[in-house]
């Protein structure tokens, strides 16, 4: 599917040791590769993903209907409704949970949707269209100091303040191109701290490392898959705790780490 391509596909489907009729939960969705892959293997997934374009493009996903219900259930939320969801479809209990962190291959690749500085669309960002407040909205309205901390502490970018202020003195601002052209060279971070702004991607993260370590059934698996140094320290220091199947993480395309982890009965 060419939605998106997953990356790390068979080590995430390695670590989460699949196995016939097990409950496994996919986060992100994406364009549903390891959903299919995990079906392939025999198991069942609860797929979960905010954008409404995901669910549309995984609609084609084989859901056929196994022992104990269907193989595939397909859920638009975001994933900090994790317990939720699974309580509300009965998908205990839970032996693989599944995270592929940031932006999938079709946000980036539809300008509409603002996500890629080097696409001419409207500042939006947002993976659920129907979040209050887009890309252009926290541009147009944060204070310097806002600004400066949000590209900082999200984009990790060393010369932040001296971009919040062009930034500012160029206001209003409505479109990407008009972005880039202003935060040149530190585009791909500071476009990724709006990202991360717009979406709570690292408050979501952190709300979903401990709701999944409560919903796994002991000796389930907890597989994530990260892009950059922010979501990965949030994962080593949330899951430290926890059971590690990777001393190292695995590496795959596009700086992904994938790490992976077992609940025991006593972990905590």
């Amino acid at each position: 599917m060419r939605f998106h391509k997953s990356v790390l596909l068979q080590p995430a489907c390695h670590f989460l040791a699949v196995k016939s009729g097990g409950h496994y939960v996919d986060c992100t969705l994406g364009g549903g590769g390891h959903a299919a892959e995990i079906l392939r293997q025999g198991g069942k997934v609860l797929g979960l993903d905010q954008d409404p374009d995901a669910i549309s493009a995984c609609l084609a996903l084989p859901k056929p209907l196994g022992e104990g219900g269907p193989d595939l259930i397909l859920v638009q939320s975001n994933f900090i409704h994790l317990a939720e969801v699974v309580s509300a479809h009965h998908w205990q209990p839970v032996l693989g949970v599944l995270l592929d962190l940031g932006v999938s291959e079709h946000q980036i690749n539809t300008p509409g949707r603002g996500f890629s500085f080097q696409e001419s669309g409207l500042l939006d960002m947002r993976m659920d269209p129907n979040l209050p407040n887009t890309a252009a909205t926290l541009v147009n309205q944060l204070s310097v100091n806002q600004l400066t901390s949000l590209l900082r502490d999200f984009g990790e970018i060393p010369v932040a303040k001296l971009l919040a202020v062009k930034i500012i003195a160029a206001r209003p601002l409505t479109t990407t191109d008009q972005l880039a052209a202003i935060t040149g060279k530190w585009s791909r971070q500071a476009f990724q701290a709006l990202r991360i702004a717009v979406n709570d991607e690292l408050g979501a993260l952190k709300e979903i490392l401990s709701q999944a370590q409560q919903i796994l059934a002991p000796g389930g698996r907890l597989v994530v898959i990260s892009f950059h140094s922010l979501e990965d320290r949030i994962v080593k220091h949330t899951l430290k705790n926890m059971p590690s199947l990777t001393p190292k993480p695995v590496i795959g395309e596009k700086g992904a780490k994938l790490r992976a982890y077992v609940k025991t009965i006593n972990h905590y």
